[in-house]
């Protein structure tokens, strides 16, 4: 299926076809994007909270309201305040509070969800929105420099589902409003031209402004957009009105510094600097600038290429931009758009690398990919549209492993955990697989789980559809919409040919959905095993609370990692139960190596207490037990953070205690 192919012929004009790849374009990121809430984080929380702080008590600090939900704030002259750029909190005003009122009835009868519908409509209807928009202006962007409109659609969809735009869509977060503002304002001015106006060059200045208000660090690339504004305007009175759009940003954010701060030139993050004492959470941020010194190899390449947080891992279709450069270069016409969509991710990509080495600060926290240079991610995706044609399966293919990774990634949970050196294959595939969607447990502002165990939901779970049809829906209109562009752009060539590329494409996206039924096929081979202990893996401080998110048998209790123990969010308690058969009569003691505790009972008898609620790492206990069978349990609860759990022995007469072997355990079976 290539992407340069020509258009379908048949009776529509033109601007019909043009008009339907549009939409297309359009709904298929922004009904993906709608299909998921992930709950609270905190970087989010901060903006939340000051929307609320704006409208319920008509200030701008969030003292009232940041308690327990995020530590992206700053204390400052008696008051807390989010630390993040206010402008995301702007930009979403106006959809908060028609969701609020809209939706005031349920706040009555069930809080929790009130808040979570409340929170998520404002997410779709600015994030979701704006980046689905972006993909248009991709389009029109990569029509403009002369990509066929395959092409162009195909770059459209790839930054729209195989970028770090997909699962920061999903959230309130300011990188991917400012992504979508600082791309926009560069399309006006490279195209503005073919219908000059006043009001074009103002929006263009304002969208550039509006992207530093939204994330800081895009100054930099809104400074080069200002550069490129007084070589693309020739006419004065539209340079004077461009320059006129960037002040209105410039006063909306000295105002704000100025009532929230006291001083128009006070910038949050210099409180962490300023005033330590009250502001210690983030030391990093006291260093050089705000957190800033130089560029640094070693944290250049974990923005890029590490697997825990590396932009061309969980994105592999950007480093197809890097050829994409090489073939823009080559084309006089476009140097002024070549240097300013170079010099855009580069220096992203260098400002990034200037933070300290923790990876709260160069990794953006939990966050899947390098969440603090989404502002980029446009600009190298605009890159691929000088491919040759040639490049369109290689394009296609690795556009679509990159879009697998980031479904992952959204229907999970994008908080990639620090435990994780591999976060994509340890901690979103193994979910994935098992059908564990939506695990996010954090809410906004309080109240109990929204949908089964989790604050978080996908459409799919929250109509009640069980966990390994959940995204099914989602696949249909993946299906139904690829069909319908492909209609529209004539990719699907003619008689047999026709009929085989539309099944290939249909079996292809249901394949990646179906892996989800993994852990349901796989189940009767998970629990055949002759020796081990079955395991039950459950989602939560107590075991048994809610259904099992793993059931297993595991050859012996002998995991080095979170990963080796199924995934699981934490807090998360698993337990595991069998029989031990002691090979002789006499003394036994068991030891337990365990994050964060653990627990052993040998016929009913506790050999090693349950601790509850706190963090004992070691713990032992001597039983008397006859030569054969014996019933067994183990548990293990994870509170926070990373898990591990070792289980030893010294059997009567050995003078080494050692992992309790396989053959000395006979697992339970499920319906026991």
């Amino acid at each position: 299926m290539k992407w340069a192919a020509a258009n379908s012929p048949g009776a529509i004009a033109p601007e019909d076809r043009i008009r339907q790849i549009e939409t297309a374009v359009f709904l298929i990121p922004f009904i993906t994007y709608a299909y998921f809430y992930q709950g609270a984080d905190q970087s989010v929380a901060c903006r939340f909270d000051l929307m609320r702080s704006m409208v319920e008590k008509g200030v701008l600090w969030i003292n009232d309201f940041c308690g327990f939900n995020t530590a992206d704030i700053i204390t400052f002259h008696g008051h807390i305040y989010s630390v993040k750029a206010p402008g995301t909190s702007y930009t979403a005003l106006i959809p908060w509070l028609v969701f609020r009122i809209a939706l005031l009835p349920l706040s009555a009868a069930h809080e929790p969800l009130y808040w979570a519908f409340v929170t998520y409509l404002t997410t779709v209807f600015t994030t979701g929105l704006l980046i689905s928009a972006l993909c248009v202006v991709m389009f029109r962007f990569a029509r403009f420099i002369g990509a066929s409109e395959g092409r162009a659609a195909g770059v459209a969809l790839i930054l729209g589902l195989a970028t770090i735009a997909f699962p920061y869509a999903t959230e309130l977060t300011g990188e991917p409003v400012a992504a979508a503002c600082v791309f926009t304002a560069f399309y006006l001015l490279a195209t503005f031209y073919s219908r000059p106006s006043r009001a074009r060059a103002i929006a263009a200045g304002f969208l550039a402004g509006w992207a530093v208000l939204n994330d800081y660090p895009v100054f930099l690339v809104a400074a080069a957009i200002g550069i490129y504004a007084l070589f693309k305007l020739s006419d004065w009175k539209y340079l004077a009105a461009f320059s006129a759009g960037a002040a209105i940003t410039v006063a909306i954010m000295l105002a704000f510094n100025w009532g929230a701060f006291g001083n128009p030139f006070f910038f949050s993050y210099q409180a962490f600097k300023l005033a330590p004492a009250e502001n210690h959470q983030f030391p990093e941020q006291a260093v050089g600038f705000v957190g800033l010194t130089y560029p640094k190899l070693r944290i250049l390449w974990n923005v890029l290429v590490d697997p825990q947080r590396g932009l061309f891992f969980c994105n592999p279709v950007l480093l197809l931009s890097i050829v994409g450069v090489g073939y823009f270069a080559r084309l006089k016409r476009w140097r002024a758009e070549f240097i300013v969509t170079v010099y855009s991710f580069v220096v992203l990509f260098l400002f990034n690398a200037s933070y300290g080495q923790s990876i709260i600060s160069w990794g953006g926290g939990t966050a899947t990919g390098p969440r603090q240079i989404v502002a980029s991610v446009p600009f190298m995706v605009l890159a691929l549209a000088f491919l040759p044609a040639a490049c369109d399966y290689l394009l296609g293919a690795i556009g679509a492993l990159s879009a697998v990774i980031m479904l992952m990634a959204t229907a999970t949970n994008p908080h990639f955990p620090y435990e994780y050196d591999n976060p994509v294959r340890d901690f979103a595939l193994q979910q994935f697989m098992r059908g564990d969607f939506a695990t996010n447990r954090d809410a906004f502002f309080g109240g109990g789980m929204v949908v089964g165990d989790s604050v978080a939901f996908n459409l799919g779970k929250l109509i009640g559809l069980s966990a390994p049809f959940q995204l099914w829906p989602l696949a249909a209109f993946w299906i139904f919409g690829s069909f319908d562009l492909s209609q529209s752009l004539g990719l699907w060539g003619i008689g047999a040919s026709r009929r085989l590329t539309q099944i290939a494409a249909a079996v292809g996206i249901a394949a990646v959905f179906l892996l989800s039924m993994n852990q349901r096929v796989m189940q009767g081979f998970l629990d055949s095993g002759r020796h081990g202990l079955l395991g039950r893996y459950y989602v939560g401080e107590q075991c048994g609370q809610t259904a099992p998110h793993i059931v297993r048998v595991d050859r012996q209790l002998d995991f080095d990692d979170i990963a080796q123990m199924g995934a699981m969010p934490f807090p998360s308690c698993d337990i595991w139960r069998g029989e031990l058969i002691a090979p002789k009569t006499g003394d036994y003691e068991f030891m337990i190596e365990v994050d964060d505790s653990g627990w052993v009972t040998v016929d009913g008898m506790q050999v090693i207490h349950d601790p509850g609620l706190v963090n004992k790492g070691h713990d032992a206990g001597r039983i008397q037990l006859t030569e054969g069978p014996h019933r067994i349990e183990v548990g293990e609860r994870n509170m926070a953070g990373g898990s591990y759990l070792h289980l030893y022995w010294r059997i009567p007469g050995a003078p080494d205690s050692e992992i309790v072997p396989a053959d000395a355990l006979i697992p339970d079976r499920p319906r026991t």
